[in-house]
């Protein structure tokens, strides 16, 4: 072939990369298989992780499908979790391509999977429609960890469980098992009481920044304070800390391994993790028990408390509660959300429908502070026990 000839079918090629005969073939890898480039390797083998279909596109650069875990409607709450190798000191660029969702979570770091910090703003970009987003990172020969939120998997949560039997004194028991297997804990204190608080974690996988006050609020009721030693001595307390191992270990955005909503399955009760909670009610009702409060633990774009009209047993008590928790908190603003009653087979709908009592969801904002949501969680759980405490039902 004349060279002349040569140079201009080459320059139409790399002009015309998408051309069927002259498209670049990049390297794909599905999900599980180490995606590996000249400069470093993108993990997905551990739990929590999320990274789907990877596209090596150069030598330090990557294009990762965000998928939901199954087909159909899942709220946009798009979970991401993956581990970067460097085979040397380089630099990195990652583009999350969504599926289904639209860019939520700011991303953090960690060096060891532990200690996590947000990524700095420098560091990343979103596309005008959300459903793209690049990080671009200067590595070290050091392997990093880079996920929507901070990974609080069950690993976690049983060291997180261990420690607060161990200090308190709390007993814990499991409850039964998730789809998978996986066993699935609660915290039951005073169990010959006869009034009761159910407080529930993790319906939602990623929701992390709920999971961080439901921490903080139940090592305050199960702490040695007198005021908490006095609310145990009156009150029986369930806490379940997660409810949705499965969903976590997968890095779902929303669903259980089967691809159910928990928090849409109460009342009908058709997966293993609900069926549990229908089995607390209906021993509690059994013994003749009363619940007089329930909280469920979630996250969401702001803090806020969800809850029905507050027509409840006793009459008031959410504005009092918040209203006399509010004096107390710096640095976390807070609305209470109290829509119509509906049929939605929601947590607090139901346990508001079955008993009439205060039910509410305890949302945090994905991204409010930590330290200031342990901080409040803490003065949410003494305001609770102070005013349960003064109420003659």
């Amino acid at each position: 072939m004349p060279v002349l000839r040569f140079v201009r079918i080459l320059t139409i090629c790399l002009l015309v990369a998408q051309s069927t005969s002259c498209a670049v073939q990049h390297a794909t890898y599905l999900p599980g298989d180490a995606c590996e480039t000249s400069s470093f390797t993108v993990a997905d083998s551990f739990s929590g992780a999320r990274r789907g279909k990877c596209t090596v596109l150069s030598g330090n650069h990557v294009r990762l499908e965000i998928l939901p875990e199954n087909e159909g409607y899942i709220n946009d709450s798009p979970w991401y979790a993956f581990k970067l190798l460097p085979a040397s000191p380089t630099t990195a660029t990652i583009t999350l391509q969504y599926h289904g969702g639209h860019h939520r979570y700011w991303p953090k770091i960690s060096d060891d999977g532990l200690k996590w910090m947000p990524l700095d703003a420098t560091q990343v970009t979103t596309s005008g429609d959300g459903q793209q987003f690049d990080i671009r990172l200067t590595l070290s020969s050091d392997p990093v960890w880079i996920a929507a939120q901070e990974l609080v998997t069950p690993a976690v949560y049983d060291s997180w469980n261990y420690t607060i039997a161990s200090v308190t004194g709390a007993p814990i028991t499991e409850l039964g098992t998730s789809t998978a297997g996986l066993p699935i804990f609660a915290f039951d204190s005073n169990a010959a009481a006869s009034e009761v608080l159910l407080l529930v974690g993790r319906q939602h996988p990623p929701e992390v920044s709920g999971a961080f006050a439901f921490f903080s609020f139940t090592e305050t009721i199960f702490g040695d304070s007198d005021l908490a030693r006095r609310f145990r001595a009156r009150f029986r307390v369930i806490a379940i800390p997660l409810l949705n191992p499965d969903g976590v270990v997968g890095g779902n955005w929303r669903h259980n391994l089967a691809g159910i909503d928990l928090n849409r399955d109460w009342g009908p009760f058709t997966q293993p993790e609900t069926q549990l909670m229908a089995d607390i009610l209906e021993k509690l009702d059994a013994s003749g028990s009363e619940l007089r409060m329930f909280i469920d633990f979630h996250s969401t774009r702001e803090n806020v408390f969800y809850a029905l009209p507050d027509v409840t047993r006793p009459p008031g008590f959410l504005e009092t509660w918040l209203d006399n928790a509010r004096p107390r908190i710096t640095n976390y603003p807070f609305n209470l959300d109290q829509g119509p009653a509906s049929s939605d087979a929601i947590a607090k709908n139901y346990v508001f429908a079955r008993y009439g009592i205060p039910a509410v969801t305890f949302e945090v904002g994905d991204e409010t502070d930590r330290d200031s949501t342990q901080l409040a969680a803490r003065v949410f759980a003494e305001e609770l026990m102070q005013l349960m405490l003064s109420q003659e039902y």
